[in-house]
């Protein structure tokens, strides 16, 4: 009998599993893969986050990023710096498992779960093998196509986006080019965009497409990454669902909850998740820990889903309008600005959405340069100088 079963050993699930770990409690972490095991990924991660954790990520640390390039579909492009460096870059399959080696659970690779059913005193699971495990409180953080949630009948919304990724072999001259730059190719495809991150000793290039599927998109992908110099023909391509968080539902039913993408706490403009899987699993474990599974759907809502739903409000705006809003927005200083620290973990949507009206009136007279680096008036700090 455990305090809680977790099915997903993912950011979420292995945040979970270490804060009910620091609590004493017992705990089991069910993984369908073999760990480590490898996640497709841009792998960019808010450098906050790290510090969520009392424990060192250098380890797991591949790049740091201090400068994002911007390109429209037509060429034209705003490059920017990021002081501080706030977003890093790591390798999900080590950065996932290094939070879990840190936390005190019993672990299980290369267990499905196949089936679940719950009573007023608990929830058990059957895993593929045959085994069968009992706990007070279940925690689902098995992904986008989370067959906890599935089970119990939660996320009934099909609505997903989508993604291809790929790791790509890189050269010595691209490895420069990228070594401390996130590109992001707006204009295409519809709803979504494109992105070149660099890692240790590759790069990882991807499209995704946020509101819905969409035709073509391998295709897209290895048009635009060519010209870009960067060939991805014969390396893997990957594909999966992006859960998408489009409105409030609820995440518990009787002693489960959802976490991470299973919950669908994926960013509408942004496409990431990871930060909010972490601060999903520690509400997770908060709520376990004291006893208050009802409170646990509200908490989210409150602490990461309103801002998200406001996230989905700036996603519809650009999306629908690239051309306008990549004159008006990201050649503006101060609405770049703001995005930029937001990428970093540093203010929400709906303090952009405030700061918006001003922002776009004081920005139109001083446009960003194409093809060359933002001033230092755009600094990640608050405040403004002309």
């Amino acid at each position: 009998m455990y305090d809680a079963i977790i099915v997903g050993a993912g950011p979420a699930g292995a945040s979970a599993a270490f804060w009910l770990g620091e609590a004493g409690k017992r705990i089991l972490v069910l993984e369908k893969e073999h760990l480590p095991r490898y996640k497709p990924c841009g792998g960019g991660v808010p450098k906050p986050v790290f510090g969520r954790f009392p424990f060192d990520f250098s380890p797991v640390i591949e790049r740091e990023i201090g400068r994002a390039r911007f390109r429209f579909r037509d060429g034209r492009e705003v490059v920017t710096d990021l002081p501080d460096r706030p977003v890093a870059m790591v390798m999900r399959d080590r950065f996932d498992y290094h939070i879990l080696r840190h936390a005190r659970a019993e672990v299980r690779d290369g267990s499905p779960v196949i089936a679940l059913r719950q009573d007023g005193a608990g929830v058990e699971v059957a895993t593929h093998s045959g085994e069968t495990f009992r706990a007070r409180y279940l925690i689902g953080a098995d992904g986008a196509n989370s067959r906890v949630a599935r089970l119990v009948g939660l996320r009934r919304g099909k609505q997903v986006g989508a993604t291809i990724e790929v790791e790509v072999p890189a050269d010595d001259d691209l490895l420069v080019e990228y070594a401390d730059t996130a590109l992001f190719l707006l204009g295409t495809p519809p709803f979504g965009y494109l992105w070149v991150f660099p890692k240790a000793e590759h790069l990882s290039v991807g499209i995704g497409t946020f509101f819905g599927k969409i035709p073509a998109m391998r295709e897209i992908l290895q048009r635009e990454m060519a010209r870009l110099g960067i060939q991805v023909e014969g390396a893997p391509q990957r594909g999966h669902p992006i859960p998408i968080y489009l409105r409030h539902e609820p995440l518990q039913q009787g002693r489960v909850l959802l976490a991470g993408d299973a919950a669908r706490l994926v960013d509408p403009l942004l496409g990431e998740g990871i930060r909010h899987a972490v601060d999903s699993g520690r509400l997770a474990a908060e709520a376990v820990l004291a006893d208050d599974l009802p409170g646990y759907t509200r908490r989210v809502q409150q602490e990461i889903g309103a801002d998200l739903l406001w996230g989905s409000r700036w996603a519809r705006l650009f999306y629908n309008h690239p051309e306008g809003s990549f004159e008006l927005g990201v050649r503006n200083p101060l609405i770049i600005r703001e995005f930029l620290r937001l990428l970093a973990g540093q203010t929400t949507y709906r303090r952009m959405a405030v700061r918006a009206p001003l922002d776009l009136l004081l920005g139109l007279g001083r446009r960003l340069p194409l093809e060359s680096q933002v001033s230092d008036s755009t600094s990640l700090e608050p405040g403004l100088e002309t």
